[in-house]
Order: structure tokens, then sequence, then C-alpha cells
């Protein structure tokens, strides 16, 4: 059986099995409530680390748990490097600290034969991203039976085409979600440009870069995502998002909702007021109803 080991439990989020679990109820438990939707197919998690974006991330999952969630498909930054295709790990298990969520072999084989060239087994790939690992706590502490699908998506306008080809497989089935991995803006601080200006200044320019590419989303345009971002580098998942965003659309979505957005800059300021640091990351938190 394949094994994909966690690569980084203590650093983005807790390595032991009590803290780890307690941390990810915590954060599912501090999590926005969601309005009532008569139908959720997926939505767009930020991947940074617990006590920045975690609260975030427990939110969609969250309201997707609620709406029957048995199988997540798991759409993927690539930090790493991407051959431009979907990667995606088909068979075997990942391994958390609080144990191992299992992969639903048979989706994952019936979507990459029906993407053709566009997807691909290649579980290596997935070997040090931390997009979608540190996701799965909080589906295994939500839903511990559910399985997962993860596939990396590479920020190019073929993203758009993988995620039809996975939502026309899944239309119709109950129970199988699909959510994107993407933080958002990356500004300031010691290794990002700044455009912006320093400090708040910088902030609120990029929260208002993140509002262009959150409008997108909220209006389904797929098409539009990878573009926008290359314009204006407000995403580092941008073949996630759009992937998500086609695939939900053929499952029946027929509309973004953002639930809650922050960013580092706010988050770091509000616990330590007169923080050096200038660094803003934005983070949302998205539904596709």
């Amino acid at each position: 059986m394949r094994i994909r080991y966690p690569a980084h439990a203590g650093t983005f989020y807790e390595s032991s099995p009590s803290s780890c679990r307690f941390q990810a109820q915590r954060l599912i438990d501090q999590a926005l409530p969601a309005d009532d939707f008569d139908q959720l197919y997926g939505g767009i998690v930020p991947h940074a680390g617990w006590i920045y974006s975690g609260k975030l991330a427990a939110a969609v999952f969250k309201a997707l748990a609620q709406d029957a969630m048995k199988t997540v498909v798991l759409l993927g930054a690539d930090h790493t490097g991407s051959a431009g295709i979907g990667e995606v790990f088909d068979s075997g298990v990942w391994r958390t600290p609080i144990g191992e969520a299992q992969v639903d072999a048979d989706l994952a084989r019936e979507l990459i034969a029906s993407a053709g060239d566009m997807l691909r087994s290649n579980p290596e790939a997935h070997t040090d991203e931390h997009s979608l690992e540190v996701q799965v706590p909080l589906i295994q502490v939500l839903v511990p039976s559910a399985k997962i699908v993860p596939i990396l998506v590479p920020p190019i306008a073929l993203s758009v085409d993988i995620g039809a080809a996975i939502g026309k497989v899944l239309a119709g089935r109950q129970g199988v979600k699909v959510v994107a991995s993407s933080d958002m803006t990356h500004h300031g601080g010691a290794r990002f440009p700044a455009p912006g200006g320093r400090g708040e200044a910088g902030e609120k320019w990029s929260r208002e870069n993140d509002r262009r590419l959150i409008e997108l989303v909220e209006g389904m345009n797929d098409a539009s995502i990878v573009p926008e971002t290359r314009a204006h580098q407000n995403a580092c998942g941008a073949g996630a998002i759009a992937a998500a965003i086609a695939a939900t659309r053929q499952m029946g979505a027929s509309r973004g909702v953002l639930l809650e957005y922050t960013n580092s800059f706010e988050i770091v300021h509000g616990i330590y007021p007169g923080e050096a640091d200038d660094t803003t990351v934005g983070y949302a938190a998205i539904l596709f109803a």
C-alpha cells in the first residue's frame, strides 16, 4: 500500500496526535457558521499555517460536512514545479498525526481515464507539497470516514478543461465535494515585492488586489482566473481555483459565496501591535453553491 507521510506536521500544524486533533477541533469550533444552502458542491480554502488561516479552511469543510461530505476531491497549488498537467495521488493513504485518510482509488482512476492526457498518476509530486496536506486533518476530524482524491493543478489555461472533465464525472453524485487550496496576494516583508507600499498601505493594496480575484470567483468566471493571477499575482493556486469553478459548475453550482476574508498582516498585527514585519498574505474561505 502506498503511504504519503506528513511532511509539514510540526511547522504548519501540530505534530502530536492529541495536539493536532485538539487544534483542528478548536479551529472547527471557532469557524464562522455558514448560511443554509440547498446544495453545496465545494469551495476554496487557504493553506498557510493553521494559526493564520486554519479557521477559514475549517469554515469551508465544516459547511461541506453538514452537506453529506463522503469524498473530497482536493485540488492543490503546486509550489514545487509542474509537468503542465494534473498530478493525481491515485491510491493508498495519506497519513497525518491523527491517522490515515483513505484515497478513493476507484474515483481517482475514473477521473484520470475521463480526462485523457490532462491528468496522470504521479504520487511522488505530492511528497513535499503542503497545500493539500494541511487540509487533511480538518477533514479527518469532521468526517473520519471521508475519502480523498488529491490532485495538483498547474496554473495554466488547461486547468479549466481539467476541472470540467472532473465535474462531468462527478455530476449527479451525492457526497462528493471539490475543494481548491490557494492563498491569495503575497506582498511585502523580506520575501515578496511591495508595489502597494509598506505597512498599512501595503495591506490595503493587497486587500484590493484580492477583491478583484474574489469577484471573479463569486461570478464563477473560471476562464479569467489564470490571466488575472498572471497579471496581478493574487493567487498561488490559480489552476486549482479555475479547475474548482469549472468542476462545480458542471456539478450544478451557480455562484461562489465568500464566507470570510483576512490576511496575515491583520492577524499578526492584531496579536502583536507594532510588529515590524509587514508581510501580507491573503486568505479567503469560499463556498460553491
